[in-house]
């Protein structure tokens, strides 16, 4: 699918983030991108080095070589010519109150970013707030947006994947586009079943010891044991139902908003269940 954002208004918004604004705010760029990457799954420009994580921290922390707009002509992130969900995350997560802690500041980015992107169609809207702090997403002008839960859990890979789903769902038309949110759903399923599932704490209902991507049986063990007892019944059984609702909106042949909005909600149900019986998500959010 063609970008509706232009490079026209990509590099208008470079410009500004190049000249005025620092796109990582306070945390360093590496800490930033891991955000929105997994660095250590991107490869490093430095022979010597392993990763991308490790290329950033060399280059830009330990000897500052590289020129500080370097991000916006690295090709591992593509961002001129990125699809646009890409580009929109980066935007938001630099107004993000993690990386910018003044909301005024963050405010007058998102002016800025907005003067650009309404000639394509897009803008970024305070969706909520987070410690008092806006939380900004991406929407179509004119559009309703889906919403699914903003706050990071601090499970890296789990907090990207919910993002992605998110802008994907808002970006979605075509019925591929909402297969895709579905896949999308099953990762981040997967991956916060490993992040969570402890095969000595956890026992599988029928004994069966879980695959790797067998989050169905390791979530279902998690919940048995987290909210066992006739005390969480309705927890319990809220849970399992999240779960199905989940997985089984993944196997729909046909797609259309619906299923993908429903999928979605589904999985950050999961997601936000298990982050408070993690104690991840805890009452000074």
């Amino acid at each position: 699918m063609a970008n509706e954002i232009s490079e026209v208004t990509r590099r208008a918004i470079v410009d500004h983030l190049s000249g005025s604004a620092w796109w990582s705010g306070r945390l360093r760029e590496d800490e930033f991108l891991s955000r929105i990457y997994d660095l250590t799954r991107l490869p490093s420009t430095d022979h010597r080095l392993r990763d991308a994580a490790s290329d950033i921290r060399q280059h830009r922390i330990n000897w500052s070589d590289w020129s500080d707009d370097w991000v916006f002509s690295d090709p591992r992130f593509n961002l001129l010519w990125a699809p646009d969900a890409e580009f929109l995350r980066f935007l938001c997560e630099t107004v993000h109150p993690v990386v910018r802690a003044d909301a005024d500041e963050a405010r007058a980015m998102v002016t800025t970013y907005n003067g650009e992107l309404k000639a394509d169609g897009w803008q970024l809207v305070e969706g909520k707030q987070l410690s008092g702090r806006p939380v900004f997403a991406a929407e179509k002008v004119g559009a309703a947006r889906a919403e699914i839960f903003e706050e990071p859990t601090g499970w890296q890979q789990v907090d990207r994947q919910i993002q992605e789903v998110r802008h994907r769902l808002d970006a979605a038309q075509a019925e591929e586009q909402f297969q895709a949110v579905g896949l999308l759903c099953r990762e981040a399923l997967i991956s916060v079943a490993q992040a969570v599932f402890d095969p000595a704490r956890h026992p599988t209902i029928d004994i069966v010891t879980p695959s790797a991507a067998d989050a169905r049986r390791m979530l279902e063990a998690i919940f048995e044991v987290e909210l066992s007892g006739g005390a969480n019944e309705e927890s319990r059984a809220h849970a399992k139902a999240a779960l199905r609702l989940a997985l089984a909106l993944q196997h729909k042949r046909t797609a259309d908003f619906r299923m993908a909005a429903l999928c979605a909600e589904g999985t950050a149900s999961v997601v936000n269940l298990l982050a408070i019986l993690s104690g991840k998500r805890t009452r000074s959010l």
